[in-house]
């Protein structure tokens, strides 16, 4: 009996192999695109005083105070954009980091007691937060880069 020999070529593998292992070497690309999404994620919790729940409106004294210093937009936490303006992103070859360089942007993230002698409380108004709508799109920025090498 004849013996039945079967080749196959695997170079086109091997190369596409290749190719997929060295673009996860490096995901700086498709981590920009996730702190770039985060970012845009917190500018709208903003936006919308909250999500998916509203925050917790500011004391009434609160408010009034503000509106006498001409210092009240009608939104919670955004005054002069300090908050909003410190948070960041930085990607790297394996993650994204995005943070909020003010001393007080924990205390409204978390919540807890403030001021002098820590008599104010300040509720938990959580900003720092993606959505899950954000995910897919995250997702799908790294899929696209490993699977087809686009970023």
């Amino acid at each position: 009996m004849a013996g039945v020999e079967i080749k196959v070529d695997t170079s086109d593998l091997e190369k596409l192999l290749s190719g997929l292992l060295k673009r996860m070497d490096d995901l700086s690309g498709p981590m920009a695109v996730l702190g770039e999404t985060v970012l845009a994620s917190i500018q709208e919790n903003f936006e919308a005083g909250g999500r998916p729940t509203a925050w917790e409106p500011l004391a009434p004294s609160t408010i009034e105070e503000r509106t006498r210093k001409d210092k009240w937009p009608g939104r919670i936490l955004v005054r002069t954009g300090g908050l909003t303006g410190s948070i960041s992103y930085e990607a790297f070859s394996d993650k994204a980091v995005v943070s909020a360089n003010k001393v007080y942007a924990a205390i409204h993230h978390f919540g807890g007691k403030a001021g002098r002698g820590r008599k104010t409380t300040i509720p938990a108004r959580p900003f720092m937060m993606i959505q899950d709508e954000d995910l897919a799109e995250m997702q799908e920025a790294i899929k696209d880069y490993i699977l087809e090498a686009r970023t």
